[in-house]
């Protein structure tokens, strides 16, 4: 079983244990007499589709002017000066992701010898136990059900009579309560933590101005029988959430009341069903999804009841790292990143935020948005790989509508067609600039969210997802192309540039010692657009004999700035890759971006040997510490790069206490094993899942490579399910560092594939029958 499990209750929230369903959130405390959920609702956020307008900003005619100040000051060698205009530009901010709500039981005070608390990943169930084999046993059960959309509590043992009572707290404003009740207003604005110069909440009666939103509880007892499971009475306490949001940049709909009423039909159901029915429905539900894959490193070491919190410090203390002392933590945090993007991303609803669907603070950190130069997209890394497509489709309804919502931001500040999304973004769809005119353009300025999200389109298909950018998303992806050539300007050699360029929040040194952030043509930005464009010349020859005729002169002028276009990635001076255009050094060498190197991870360039050694020099250059999502990162692109020995290097700094990392920007795993940034952001969890994979399977170049990149901690092992590109379910074993069997069998069509290991490769057609090889099986050189 991949659980996680602790024997003493929750003291803090970084203690307690998730769960969700995808719209509702808890965090389990496990309180053997005091229970308690800090709920979360994935359409709780501050503000409404009237925020962004509500900001600061400028029109058209003011941002063409600082546009073209810009413009100018940067190509006369004034990027400081020029920092000025781009700042004048910015509106506020993005609003926040909130916490709902807190429910509470008293349970009747007991001893509680042999307690105990586990999250089974497998089931998505949370246990509470306390006085195991007495006559006093008590047995707490919980999850959070996407069929019955409510979560349940049940609770085995207790006296006869008791029912306990229900206690609800909200940090939003009250609208009223009734018996199990509570109706809550939220903010019409949050500002960021670090905004000091803006309250921190205001709030607004105007209608629309701000969303409406309940908690309803109800609690119930079941006799004993068969279909309880039970032989005592069973006290069963049901939760449901809900709110007046109505979609991204909709108009909220209804009230808290009505908010209510849709609660209260959902526990109605679920009280009709049965604890059991709603039990089994739960599971089955979870593990439609979960048991697609399995991934076996080894037992457990240690002893055998030790939290998961211990074995992560007692591994960390390891002479040889934590996974040579216990391998099995990289099997558990790999289930667990699974877990948290079931529990947090489920069709039809919002994309997972910096913190999933969990989060306690009313200013949390950098608002628990969706920050588009990395952190949203890691959140979905693994989504393909580990047989979950299902779990990304709020992120491709989230591109749709910030293509629509990012039309006007595009005409209104760069006078350009198409569509554009800077950093940070939230539920109402906000595409502009954060700032509020003072931000660090290195962090403030960055128009590519497009292009990078539109790389998770094309993934879909190369995992076989179907022709996805030629039909439904060719008006998205032809919208973030139009942005692209016209937000490009000409130079004299009749090249074609970005201008303001950055490379995400990071600054270069000038000549004269001072640090700058703007510049022209980064790294990144060259990578993006390249990308990009290929994707719309591949996706037009898909289309229809009509439609190509249609598109004709747009793909024509795609293909003509394509050719244009510098190369990317450039080679440095200080043999690495450069991340700006001029080679300038990087004002923060070990900064925690690396996103000069997208194109190698989670770009799909084959690189040849001078950029594979120029990308290890940038590796080596950056180091190897950092927050808990660039440890992600680096892992992934030293997986890429084949460099075995690295990943051991970085999977000993994943697996450490949190509070043993040094500094700001030193990552590790809270008790309940969240990964911090510091502080908490989930990508560092959810990304996990991605970069184990990609060190045991690889499908980037064409080619379905084995064990690319296996650490030697992790010398033994299998896994089942994964998923290489086209579309190839791939299931590995290996024992002492050598591949014993792969067994490889198409989802769909047969597919002639190309398959690699230890330097060696065979040509094979896997059909959905499938295919299996040993070692020896791989008889060609590998040439590639």
């Amino acid at each position: 079983m991949s659980a996680l499990s602790y024997d003493s209750p929750a003291a803090l929230w970084l203690e307690a244990l998730p769960l969700g369903n995808g719209t509702l959130g808890a965090m389990c405390w496990g309180g053997a007499d005091v229970v308690r959920f800090d709920l979360n609702d994935e359409t709780a956020w501050s503000g409404s589709p009237a925020s962004e307008s509500r900001q600061g900003g400028v029109g058209p005619e003011d941002a063409a002017r600082l546009l073209e100040e810009a413009r100018t000051l940067i190509g006369a060698g004034r990027p400081i000066d020029a920092e000025r205009a781009v700042q004048a530009m910015q509106s506020d901010y993005s609003q926040a992701y909130l916490p709902l709500g807190r429910v509470t039981l008293r349970l009747p005070a007991s001893s509680t010898t042999g307690y105990r608390r586990t999250l089974d990943l497998g089931s998505a169930v949370h246990t509470v136990s306390t006085n195991a084999d007495t006559s006093d046993a008590l047995v707490q059960t919980t999850l959070v059900s996407k069929p019955h959309g409510v979560l349940m509590h049940v609770i085995d043992g207790l006296p006869d009579g008791i029912v306990p009572a229900v206690e609800i707290h909200s940090q939003l404003r009250e609208l009223g309560r009734r018996d199990g009740a509570l109706w809550l207003r939220l903010p019409s604005d949050v500002a960021p933590g670090h905004e000091t110069r803006f309250p921190a909440a205001s709030w607004s009666d105007e209608p629309g101005a701000s969303l409406e939103a309940a908690i309803v509880t109800r609690v119930v007892t079941e006799s004993a029988g068969p279909a309880t499971g039970s032989t005592g009475n069973r006290v069963v306490l049901f939760i449901a959430t809900g709110t007046s949001y109505a979609g991204i940049g909709q108009t909220t709909v209804g009230t808290a009341r009505d908010a209510e009423m849709a609660a209260e039909l959902r526990i109605d159901a679920a009280i009709a069903a049965g604890s059991a029915i709603v039990l089994a429905e739960h599971i089955a539900d979870h593990r439609a999804l979960f048991d697609r894959v399995s991934i076996s490193l080894g037992e457990p070491s240690g002893a055998p009841n030790a939290s998961s919190d211990a074995r992560v410090a007692v591994a960390a203390g390891h002479e040889g790292g934590s996974l040579v002392a216990d391998p099995a933590l990289a099997a558990l945090l790999f289930d667990y990143g699974r877990y948290l993007l079931i529990a947090s991303s489920r069709a039809g609803g919002l994309p997972a935020t910096l913190q999933g669907i969990w989060n306690e603070q009313m200013q949390p950190p950098w608002s628990s948005n969706y920050t588009t130069n990395i952190n949203l997209q890691m959140n979905y890394w693994g989504a393909d790989v580990a047989n979950l497509p299902e779990t990304a489709e709020p992120l491709f309804d989230f591109i749709e509508a910030l293509a629509e919502r990012g039309r006007d931001t595009a005409r209104r500040l760069y006078g350009a067609r198409g569509w554009v999304v800077h950093h940070n973004s939230d539920a109402w769809g906000f595409t502009a600039p954060a700032g509020g005119g003072t931000g660090d353009p290195a962090w403030a300025f960055w128009p590519m969210g497009g292009p990078w999200l539109i790389r998770h389109l094309r993934e879909r298909e190369a995992f076989g997802g179907g022709p996805l950018l030629a039909t439904r998303f060719w008006p998205v992806l032809r919208g973030a192309a139009e942005f692209a050539l016209d937000w490009m300007v000409r130079l004299p050699d009749g090249g074609w540039a970005t201008s303001p360029s950055t490379s995400p929040e990071n600054r270069y040194l000038c000549p004269d010692g001072r640090t700058a952030s703007l510049s022209t043509s980064t790294t990144m930005d060259i990578s993006l657009l390249r990308e990009l464009f290929q994707t719309v010349l591949s996706t037009a020859a898909e289309r229809s004999a009509a439609d190509r005729i249609e598109d004709l002169a747009f793909v024509r002028e795609v293909g003509e700035r394509l050719d244009a276009m510098p190369d990317a990635p450039a080679l440095g001076s200080k043999r690495g890759i450069s991340e700006w255009a001029d080679d300038a050094p990087a004002a923060d060498p070990h900064h925690r971006h690396l996103s000069h190197l997208y194109s190698l991870f989670p770009g799909g360039v084959v690189a040849d040997a001078a950029v594979r050694l120029a990308a290890e020099q940038s590796l080596v250059d950056r180091g190897d510490d950092s927050t808990g999502w660039s440890l992600c990162w680096k892992l992934a692109l030293w997986a890429r790069l084949g460099r075995a020995d690295k990943v051991s290097d970085l999977l000993r700094l994943v697996f450490r206490p949190a509070e043993t990392g040094a500094g700001p920007f030193a990552g590790g795993l809270y008790p309940n094993l969240f990964a911090a940034h510091p502080p908490f952001q989930i990508d560092g969890n959810l990304g996990f899942t991605a970069v184990l994979a990609e060190a045991l399977l690889q499908s980037h170049d064409g080619t379905i490579s084995l064990l690319p990149a296996l650490p030697t901690e992790l010398r033994s092992g299998s896994v089942t399910g994964f998923v290489a590109r086209p579309g190839v379910l791939v299931d590995i074993e290996w024992a002492d560092g050598a591949l014993r069997s792969a067994t490889l069998r198409a989802r769909g069509a047969p597919v002639q594939a190309r398959i690699r290991y230890a330097g060696r490769t065979t040509h094979r057609l896997i059909d959905t029958s499938g295919i299996r090889l040993s070692s020896t099986d791989f008889d060609e050189s590998d040439t590639a």
